[in-house]
């Protein structure tokens, strides 16, 4: 079975836009954030995988792959 993000424009658009959130947020992190703004990205990220997962599981599980 294919991914939906390959063969689903709606999800993949859909994804597309909460990626681009998380690239966002990551970028404007800098050393001058403080640790409840870290935090914050974050939470938002790990609300944004849910939301992902609901999507395309298998997608969300290879973007959460910890090291």
């Amino acid at each position: 079975m294919s991914s939906p993000y390959y063969t689903n424009e709606g999800v993949r658009e859909e994804i597309d836009r909460l990626l681009k959130g998380n690239a966002r947020r990551q970028a404007n992190l800098g050393i001058e954030s403080t640790d409840e703004e870290r935090l914050r990205a974050v939470k938002l990220w790990n609300n944004d995988l849910i939301e992902i997962a609901k999507l395309d599981p298998e997608l969300a599980q290879t973007l959460n792959a910890q090291d």
